[in-house]
């Protein structure tokens, strides 16, 4: 089921995805771009501030709040990255990887077209990440139409943000299917490990077959044993008596 949503998707983004996105990027040269993205990454730090919370990181979670309220009021509703520019950088977190921490088990991987790799955890926890959205949790006329199309500019964001490093990842992969999987549980469970790439992860590719045995070597016959040096000179026969 999952290669088949993969297959679908690699469909979807060759003929809807993709030229969606050079339009995105010809509608939003530069710095209306830089905006657009700037503003998507506002609305998203209200979910890693609770996430850093809730995982008990709690100076990780002044970064957040700082930006949020820096971008917020100096940043113009979050066009502009000032928090950036004095050193508050933005990073991810979701409530995927908050239940991870708190020991909730991912379950079954799985690949849907338009929302791409995930674990019944992580669909769950991205559920949550978007009630936390604030657009979600004010009331405001047209909230239907401006949820929509943050969702699709989301999508587009992310595509033309990702693009180059998924095409460095799966280029030369022999299944690009398998290799993103990999990527993607050994990315989070180093989100919830705080570990990096974990150790103990289990190989996600087919196993490599067993090499042939060697046979083994011959051992080389011994040495041949050299005469006693004789006490004449060399060349000259023995003395006789």
């Amino acid at each position: 089921m999952n290669r088949r949503g993969y297959a679908i998707e690699g469909k979807l983004d060759h003929f809807l995805i993709h030229p969606l996105s050079r339009v995105y990027r010809f509608l939003t040269p530069g710095p209306i771009g830089r905006g657009i993205h700037n503003v998507l990454v506002n609305l998203s730090e209200p979910s890693a501030l609770i996430n850093d919370t809730l995982q008990l990181r709690f100076k990780r979670a002044g970064t957040p709040a700082a930006r949020l309220i820096i971008n917020s009021t100096v940043g113009v509703l979050g066009l502009f990255d000032v928090a950036a520019r004095i050193g508050l950088y933005h990073h991810d977190n979701e409530f995927g990887v908050t239940l991870g921490r708190y020991g909730v088990k991912p379950g079954p991987y799985i690949y849907l077209p338009m929302i791409g790799p995930s674990t019944v955890r992580d669909l769950v926890g991205s559920g949550v990440d978007l009630l936390l959205n604030p657009l979600h949790l004010a009331t405001y006329p047209d909230q239907s139409e401006v949820l929509e199309s943050n969702f699709a500019l989301n999508g587009l964001d992310r595509e033309t943000s990702s693009e180059a490093e998924l095409h460095a990842l799966l280029s030369t992969a022999v299944d690009p299917y398998a290799t993103l999987r990999s990527a993607y549980l050994q990315n989070k469970q180093g989100e919830i490990s705080d570990e990096g790439v974990p150790l103990d992860l289990p190989s996600f590719e087919e196993p490599a077959p067993a090499p042939a045995p060697v046979p083994p070597r011959a051992s080389p016959p011994p040495p041949k044993s050299s005469p006693p040096p004789d006490s004449g000179n060399p060349g000259e026969p023995p003395p006789t008596s």
